[in-house]
């Protein structure tokens, strides 16, 4: 999901920043319009877990995804990030990430936060279910 948000004020402020979600890479779990909090920081000094979702910037825009983890090629680190909805990781600079998610807000037309996100309930849960789904297809394509 990506944002037009100006990206400076999460690395110039502690408090979290609202946002809107204006993407669909997220989905199940996040849907477009969804208002979302970010608590800014940077790596490493707010070192993010495998699972948790978080924020890095992408050009011009900011981008949420899930961590999956550090990569180090020579002396250059980055983060490995996917979308829930994408089928394909991705890369982004170490120096780009922004923050993480702390809060979803479940009713975008209210503008308030209905559910804390809970990133390892979530992930364990659509693995779980792509597992199986692929398991039917392949069991139904042969």
């Amino acid at each position: 999901m990506s944002f037009n948000e100006d990206f400076g004020l999460l690395k110039n402020t502690k408090a979290p920043l609202k946002i809107r979600c204006q993407g669909k890479s997220m989905l199940p779990g996040i849907q477009p319009g969804a208002l979302l909090m970010i608590q800014p920081g940077t790596y490493p000094e707010q070192s993010p877990r495998k699972g948790e979702i978080i924020a890095f910037r992408r050009g011009a825009g900011l981008v949420c995804h899930r961590f999956y983890g550090v990569l180090q090629i020579g002396n250059k680190v980055f983060g490995i990030e996917k979308g829930d909805f994408n089928r394909i990781a991705g890369i982004f600079r170490i120096e780009d990430y922004c923050g993480k998610l702390i809060a979803v807000g479940e009713k975008p037309a209210t503008g308030y936060f209905t559910e804390v996100h809970k990133p390892h309930v979530a992930f364990l849960f659509w693995g779980l279910l792509q597992e199986r789904f692929y398991r039917f297809f392949r069991k139904s394509a042969r």
